[in-house]
């Protein structure tokens, strides 16, 4: 053979066997692994974490220290919980949250099926607790340690909502199988009872042991207290007023706000819940919206204004005086801390969107692209919390805030897809 091929055809053979012995020990051997691995905390483009993804490792590094034949477990410590998480892309009929010495817990319910769900605040892991078919439930208030709510259920074939009381109750798992509104087992089901017909509002006391109805009766409203499950009822007082919004701030006090409309003049006023005597708060104001605060010191007011935009005020009760929150949204985008009651976190437009408020914002004509912001209704204080559009992967309108007892936890839905989020207040401390 001519010795100037020898040196390229051993070159040649040898770069053969090197591909070869990679593709099989790639394919075959140890370097193979048996799991499907994604980098812990892995994150969208737009640095959104989401709820099942897996963490950064002990070492923060972006991808595992090694691959093998065994497979891989990331202990709960070694798990770092993303601060803005979307916790049901699926739309939600109402939530709550509770907290103990060890973690924070929120519950929630499937909008279209009734599902309820539970996740530790904690973790990443959400467990179906009933599978209870309880459809188009759009609302809902729940009692204090989360094991019963009452909500509203829309019938596809009337227009009134049906309100009703359901407790989770423990289930045997032998005896799921015979039950013909779960599927699947699961470690709870769904035992209730429907409330008083024609319920045009409801709302759960503070402590979650209570319930205040008003019910249209023959186009009047009545306002009762009752338990939580609706048994007891006492009547507290009647009303012209139907089309209203209620929240029970604190024990004593009932905040009934009438519906805002661009073009209607807007009251608040304040119910004692041992008297019934009603005292007027606010009003007229065109457009008015209201989220009181859970001591009834404060109301965060919004109003609709000349400039085709919205204005927003911290009133205080007690001097009977208005002061600018600075920023300007609804105060359907805003909830008031729980421990800290001064404290008032809200939903503001990063920019301006003009439009006839709150009218264009409920229709859905207008949306907004949001920011959180936190104002001390006491000391005049404001921060900015989060630009969430940096966090998230979509766009997000935010309403239905609230937060957990110890305002560690913001949550809020979504209102351009009715998703459900969280947002850890720690880190931004």
């Amino acid at each position: 053979m001519n010795k100037s091929l020898v040196i390229p055809i051993a070159i040649i053979t040898c770069l053969v066997l090197a591909g070869l012995a990679y593709w099989y020990f790639f394919f075959y051997g140890a370097g193979k692994p048996t799991v499907a691995l994604t980098s812990p905390g892995q994150q969208s483009v737009s640095g959104f974490a989401p709820l099942n993804s897996n963490s950064t490792n002990r070492t923060g590094s972006s991808t595992p220290s090694s691959l093998s034949n065994t497979p891989v477990s990331i202990q709960p410590s070694t798990v770092r919980i993303a601060t803005l998480r979307m916790i049901s892309g699926t739309p939600v009929g109402g939530y709550s949250a509770s907290t103990s010495a060890s973690t924070t817990i929120v519950r929630w319910i499937d909008r279209g099926r009734g599902n309820v769900y539970e996740l530790s605040l904690a973790s990443e892991t959400v467990a179906t607790l009933s599978n209870t078919i309880l459809p188009r439930m759009y609302e809902s208030v729940w009692n204090k340690n989360l094991t019963a709510f009452v909500g509203s259920i829309f019938s596809s074939k009337i227009d009134t909502p049906t309100t009703l009381y359901a407790q989770l109750k423990a289930q045997d798992p032998s005896a799921a199988a015979s039950n013909k509104n779960s599927v699947g087992t699961t470690p709870f089901q769904l035992k209730g009872n429907n409330l008083q017909d024609n319920i045009v509002a409801f709302a759960a006391s503070p402590k979650g042991d209570k319930l205040f109805t008003l019910v249209n009766e023959n186009g009047a409203g009545v306002g009762y207290i009752s338990n939580f499950d609706g048994s007891s009822m006492a009547r507290l007082f009647s009303t012209p007023l139907i089309q209203v919004n209620v929240e029970w701030t604190e024990t004593n006090t009932i905040a009934i706000t009438t519906k805002g409309s661009a073009g209607q003049p807007g009251y608040l006023y304040f119910v004692n819940t041992k008297t019934g005597i009603w005292k007027k708060i606010l009003g007229p104001i065109a457009g008015l919206s209201t989220r009181t605060s859970h001591d009834a010191h404060y109301v965060l007011a919004s109003s609709a204004n000349n400039d085709q935009n919205v204005d927003t005020a911290i009133y205080t009760v007690s001097s009977g005086s208005f002061s600018s929150a600075v920023f300007r949204t609804l105060a359907d985008k805003c909830a008031w801390g729980n421990l800290n009651m001064n404290s008032v976190y809200c939903a503001v437009p990063s920019q301006p969107v003009s439009g006839t408020y709150p009218d264009d914002w409920y229709t859905g004509t207008l949306s907004t692209i949001d920011k959180i912001w936190k104002l001390n209704a006491g000391t005049g204080e404001i921060n900015l919390v989060s630009t969430i559009v940096d966090k998230s992967d979509r766009v997000i309108d935010a309403f239905n805030l609230k937060l957990d007892p110890q305002d560690g936890y913001l949550f809020f839905m979504n209102k351009n897809d009715l998703s459900f989020w969280s947002y850890d207040l720690s880190a931004s401390h």
